[in-house]
């Protein structure tokens, strides 16, 4: 059992599995001074975890009021504009359970590496519809996994009746995400372990070997019709990634990218 459980299972409106991989980040990263912006801060549990750690953080949301702290203040934010925030200004940008709410994600990812420093690190967490669970369950019904629908017009969400946005309905799979942060300046760093899918094992023990085989001949075939070597290195990393096996059969995507120097 995760030492961090009871304190997770308190924080509204998060993903245990994605506060988990955050706890771990901290630990093993030297983050002491640098400037975090978190402009999804939600009630505060991730911004004071970084605040605790030494860093100087900068908090966010859409409803300030609901944001809880001793040490710091959170300011309001509109993730569809311009973001209110110098560019260049930031070590690490924290977006979690969040870009699945947003129409325009190019331009949110724009304006996110915008205000990162050259070598700056995004934090995207967001539910793992690119899973194998995930994949078959797009398959079924077109959602993230196989039962429930896609997010509707019904189903907003909120922490009560004056605090409520958008529900799922942007959802986008790791490798459209990976091509907007490309587009934005960004490069794909690493795909975070977080919680074993047993659902997704199942399935990969029955497909895995068929899903292997025929993602390799699409790379054969895609690098065959390429037309030069920067091409030919982003089709290869697109096969990486849909071949990653935390991808493949972790419960929830945590990855960070880097913002190209």
């Amino acid at each position: 059992m995760s030492k961090y459980k009871s304190q997770i299972k308190q924080v509204p409106h998060s993903k245990g599995a994605a506060l988990e991989f955050i706890h771990h980040f901290v630990e093993e990263n030297e983050v002491k001074g640098k400037t975090v912006i978190d402009v999804s801060a939600g009630s505060g549990y991730v911004a004071n975890l970084w605040h605790e750690a030494g860093a100087v953080v900068k908090a966010f949301d859409m409803y300030p009021d609901i944001f809880k702290s001793d040490s710091l203040t959170c300011l309001p934010i509109d993730l569809n504009q311009r973001l209110p925030i110098e560019a260049n200004s930031a070590d690490y940008v924290l977006l979690m359970e969040t870009i699945e709410h947003i129409p325009n994600q190019t331009s949110l990812l724009q304006e996110l590496s915008r205000i990162l420093k050259p070598n700056g690190i995004l934090i995207v967490t967001k539910p793992n519809n690119s899973s194998l669970n995930g994949r078959l369950g797009n398959l079924w019904v077109e959602a993230e996994r196989s039962d429930m629908f896609l997010s509707n017009e019904a189903s907003v969400i909120g922490y009560d009746d004056s605090h409520i946005y958008n529900g799922r309905v942007y959802l986008c799979t790791a490798q459209r995400l990976r091509t907007l942060a490309g587009l934005a300046g960004f490069k794909l760093q690493k795909v975070h372990a977080n919680q074993l899918s047993v659902s997704s094992l199942i399935s990969y023990i029955f497909l895995g070997f068929f899903f292997h085989l025929r993602s390799f001949r699409t790379l054969k075939r895609m690098i065959r019709k390429a037309s030069n070597s920067a091409e030919k290195t982003i089709i290869e990393e697109q096969h990486n990634l849909n071949t990653n096996q935390t991808l493949l059969l972790h419960k929830h995507l945590c990855v960070t990218f880097l913002k190209k120097s």
